[in-house]
């Protein structure tokens, strides 16, 4: 096994576990242990998660809140209760594309650097379209500025060192963005490494937030306190990633 914790937040998730199940039973090797956490969901998610712990290939241990806590919350709280100096935190609705992801991702565990961030795959047009193109022109260790999060991968593909996570969790509540200042903050502390040959599958769907229209001016003004080049860099990838969500909805 590899010393990663895989966790998995759930809200409205029944429509999509049975198919992450099936993923994770067939992956090899396997991360050391999995932590699903059920946000009050109103649905099927609990009963579904504790079937599979009870017959999963690993140790699963299932989280329940009793109230809605918000996605935030749930990262920092799977972040908080991993065991493995390693986590990696999936959206329900997303999986691992290769089999052997762990194996992929495995070299670049180092204490060096506070993240391996994966590539992306997607049922989204416009991200196969940008990673057919673009997604081999990014470096190993992207400088600081070098927008990742969006065009090249999900926040699903992200596999944290635990320590760095827990020094800096999630902002609270989460807005539109947060994810990529999040990770910009783990840039300035330590290198991040990426890796083209290992990808998630972000699933773009009716109930996901990027088939939304979402507001950005949270995300905007947080990345006032960045370097010139970060802030413009982003700018310019957000110009492209809503262009892109517009022609997803459509």
């Amino acid at each position: 096994m590899i010393p990663v914790s895989l966790g998995i937040p759930m809200y409205k998730s029944e429509a999509f576990l049975p198919g992450l199940f099936e993923t994770l039973r067939n992956l090899d090797p396997l991360p050391a242990e999995i932590v699903l956490l059920d946000d009050a969901s109103p649905d099927a998610s609990h009963e579904l998660a504790t079937a599979f712990a009870a017959n999963a290939p690993l140790p699963v241990s299932v989280l329940r809140n009793e109230t809605n806590q918000g996605i935030a919350c749930g990262y920092n709280r799977l972040a908080a209760t991993a065991q493995e100096r390693w986590v990696h935190i999936l959206d329900a609705d997303d999986h691992p594309v290769e089999f052997d992801f762990y194996a992929r991702v495995l070299r670049h565990l180092s204490d060096d650097v506070s993240a391996v961030v994966t590539s992306v795959q997607s049922n989204s047009l416009a991200l196969r379209a940008g990673n057919a193109v673009l997604g081999a022109l990014v470096p190993k260790h992207p400088p600081e500025w070098w927008p990742l999060l969006g065009s090249f991968a999900t926040r699903s593909g992200v596999i944290y060192r635990r320590d760095a996570l827990l020094a800096h969790p999630f902002p609270d509540p989460a807005y539109p963005g947060s994810d990529v200042v999040h990770l910009l903050t783990l840039r300035e502390r330590s290198r991040i490494t990426f890796d083209h040959h290992a990808h998630v599958f972000y699933n773009v769907h009716q109930g996901a937030s990027s088939s939304q229209a979402r507001d950005y001016s949270l995300y905007l003004s947080a990345l006032q306190r960045f370097g010139t080049a970060a802030r413009l860099a982003h700018k310019a990838d957000l110009a492209v990633r809503r262009l892109g969500q517009i022609m997803d909805r459509s």
